[in-house]
């Protein structure tokens, strides 16, 4: 197979022919992949299948089928794989520099991979919402009883007659990896499905770079950092014409390292910056790089202009600090807090402004009225949030992840969360302030879904973030490990009884595994 160009993130097409998934080219590159699917049905065009031996069924499956082709996007984190995934299903957004809003629809589904019981759980619900008997038969009953999830995840897609992209976001786990291409696994050699059926594709994201990790069937792409003239063009499209000549901005993204990521937050920080309500005028690319400067020589680095290991970090802050100007500054702790939890997705209702006033000291700073006003009102929570999502520094959306004005779902990039865990890092007090903050939020919300079974779709919702503190639990205190602890059961027991018995099981072993580490 000929070796793939690297593609970045904000390159078109946005839609793309099979052929780049790794499928054999059959027709003109600009045919879509339903008009190759109607030509070989004989629907339409010249090209008529004829095979007379292949007889029906699975046989004529096996005989007329055409494989499901497998691309692997890999890069560290923030370099937007998630959205050049998602623009290659032809669902990315056009209008916003935000990988999270899209909307999932009938036909594209996206399946949180960073661990194995979130994987088994998506899988699951992926099952049951292309099955309609799924929900009624459960985990115990034929056809799919005696299946793994994978199986049954397979299954369902092969039989759609739709076209169809599973999306598994985050498969960074090399044990994963390699029982992912196993005979058993999800992305396994020789996966085809029948000409009368939709064109299916699998698209993963990953940090694991090495090719020796990837079988030779699938194809592998690298994503990294953007050249010096195209990131250049993105911070003067966030910063605008007036905040410098294109070469400070290219010198700018250079000094950035071309990062996707440092560069949506310092061009929404040059964007914001420049508006009327800016204490400070920043708009201008020799001022932000002003500013990194004073940060590197805070943090003693010997040689500030070059790209660092910490530049991201130093971006988020300087976001972090600019919110703190214009008089937000809950949005700090707002977003540590936040860095705890996976990087999937949760509903904003999880986050109660008097529960967070008690967990987090000092978050909301002093009131002139004293007792008679609230101490950290739903107001203040919803300008924090938003304040941070102008930054690019959280993703908020709706419900099927579309854009939302309600934004009831919250998500975080995974290289922001780390960023903020090395920040407090420095601060192990805080960061123990933080964490046992995370914990009884996740713990409040499961004994509210045990006792209500309205509240049953809160188990794999709560899944991945109970996975993301359990990583912790071996340096966490002991009050703090004891609710996660009980939390964890409580969202297995949930996840058996609603049919999720696989991902139960695993979430239990890893849970006890860390726990006796």
């Amino acid at each position: 197979m000929p070796e793939t160009e690297s593609l970045q993130w904000w390159e078109p097409p946005f839609y793309l022919h099979p052929k780049q998934f790794g499928a054999r080219e059959r027709y003109h590159p600009t045919v879509p992949p339903y008009v190759v699917k109607a030509r070989a049905q004989g629907s339409r065009g010249r090209a008529k299948v004829k095979n007379r031996g292949a007889g029906t069924g699975p046989w004529r499956r096996r005989w007329i089928g055409i494989s499901v082709p497998v691309h692997v996007l890999v890069g560290p984190a923030g370099t937007g794989k998630t959205l050049l995934a998602l623009d290659r299903t032809n669902t990315g957004s056009r209008s916003y520099f935000d990988p999270y809003h899209w909307n999932e629809g009938s036909d594209v589904h996206f399946v949180n991979a960073h661990d194995e019981s979130s994987l088994a759980a998506g899988l699951t619900d992926l099952t049951r919402r292309l099955t309609a008997r799924g929900a009624a038969k459960g985990g115990d009953n034929r056809p799919y009883g005696q299946q793994t999830p994978e199986e049954r995840a397979l299954n369902a897609l092969l039989q759609s007659p739709k076209n169809w992209v599973l999306l598994l976001d985050g498969l960074d786990d090399p044990r994963m990896v390699a029982r992912a291409w196993s005979p058993a696994g999800l992305l396994r050699r020789n996966l085809r499905q029948a000409f009368r059926d939709g064109f299916g594709q699998i698209i993963v994201t990953s940090r694991l770079g090495d090719r020796e990790a990837w079988p030779p069937w699938i194809t592998v792409t690298p994503v990294g950092p953007l050249p010096t003239p195209p990131a250049g063009e993105q911070l003067r499209r966030r910063g605008g014409a007036a905040a410098g000549t294109s070469k400070e901005a290219d010198h700018l993204a250079d000094r950035l390292g071309g990062h996707p990521l440092a560069l949506r937050i310092a061009g929404n920080h040059l964007h914001i910056s420049s508006t009327p309500k800016a204490v400070v005028n920043a708009c201008a690319y020799r001022d932000y790089e002003t500013l990194l400067d004073t940060d590197a020589a805070r943090r003693g680095v010997s040689d500030p202009g070059a790209p660092q290991l910490g530049t991201l970090a130093a971006v988020c802050e300087l976001a972090l600090d600019l919110a703190a100007r214009r008089g937000i500054p809950e949005a700090r702790p707002i977003l540590r807090l936040l860095s705890w939890f996976a990087v999937s997705s949760f509903p904003s209702e999880l986050l109660v402004p008097e529960e967070l006033d008690r967990l987090i000291p000092g978050l909301s700073g002093d009131h002139p009225d004293g007792d008679l006003a609230p101490s950290f009102t739903d107001g203040e929570l919803y300008v924090a949030v938003r304040t941070l999502r102008s930054l690019g520094l959280l993703h908020t959306f709706g419900p099927d992840r579309a854009i939302d004005e309600q934004d009831r779902y919250l998500a975080l990039d995974p290289a922001v969360a780390q960023a903020q865990r090395d920040a407090l890092a420095a601060e192990p007090t805080q960061a123990a302030v933080f964490q046992a903050a995370a914990v009884e939020l996740l713990h409040r919300q499961a004994v509210s879904a045990t006792s209500d079974q309205s509240q049953a779709w809160w188990w794999p919702v709560l899944l991945p973030h109970v996975e993301a503190l359990g990583r912790h639990l071996p340096t966490m205190d002991r009050v703090s490990a004891e609710r996660l602890r009980d939390t964890a059961g409580r969202v297995a027991d949930g996840l058996r009884h609603n049919g999720q018995g696989r991902a139960a099981v695993l979430l239990r072993s890893s849970i006890e595994g860390l726990g006796t580490g």
